[in-house]
Formats: C-alpha cells, structure tokens, sequence
C-alpha cells in the first residue's frame, strides 16, 4: 500500500514539473526586454538596501549641519563621549538613527514633573535613613 502511494506521488511530480517546464519561442526583442526588467528589478532590491545604509551614515559636517552645532563642538562631544560616534583610523563617522536617539534622550523634566518624581521618592523612603 505504501508503495503504490509512493509511485503515484512521484508520477503526479513528473506530469507537473513536466507541465512548469514550458518551451516557449521568444524573439530577440522579447529576450531583452525579459532580461532588462529581469536586472532593473534586480538593480532596484539591491539598492535600495544599500542606498538606505549608505544615507544614514555621516561624516561630521554632515553631523554639525544636521545637529546644528558647530564642528569644533561635534569634536569636542565625541572626545567626551558624549555623542554616540564610530571611528575608523583618523575619521568620525555618525550613524543618523543613532544621532536621533540621543537627541530624543535629552529630555527636560517639567517642574511638577519634578516635583512629582521628589514626593515619589520622599514617600518611598523611609525617614532618617539616607544614603
């Protein structure tokens, strides 16, 4: 019984592999424009991924001008680490989601902001014992 189901699965796979492969005659204009819709298409996934990485890096004019700060301060903030940076050899490149992040990160609290976060921290301490 097994073997009868196999040979009937592996003749169905020979009718339809034989079926998807089609012969089909083409004139040379077809075959171009086969091929040139084949490699834009091609062209277009590939650069795509790479045109978005390439975008995002910056090097630090391109950082002082997005940052709107000056170049000496860029250098200055990356010496401190104090600005996420990458460098390779004697060039500081900038990564501009991470640019963003930080700037996202440098939230400023509002006073009732502060002043909730210090009743929150008096009553969850108890009194005389500070660190």
């Amino acid at each position: 019984m097994f073997f009868n189901l196999h040979l009937k699965k592996t003749k169905d796979n020979l009718i339809n592999k034989s079926m998807e492969n089609k012969i089909f005659i083409a004139t040379k204009q077809d075959l171009e424009q086969l091929i040139e819709e084949s490699v834009d298409k091609a062209f277009a996934k590939n650069s795509n991924s790479f045109g978005k990485k390439a975008l995002d890096m910056m090097n630090v004019e391109q950082a002082s001008d997005f940052l709107n700060l000056a170049m000496a301060t860029i250098y200055d903030k990356t010496s401190k680490n104090m600005i996420p940076h990458k460098k390779k050899g004697n060039k500081l490149y900038f990564i501009r989601a991470e640019l963003e992040k930080w700037i996202l990160e440098g939230d400023v609290k509002t006073d009732s902001q502060l002043e909730e976060m210090a009743l929150d921290y008096v009553m969850r301490k108890p009194f005389g014992k500070v660190r």
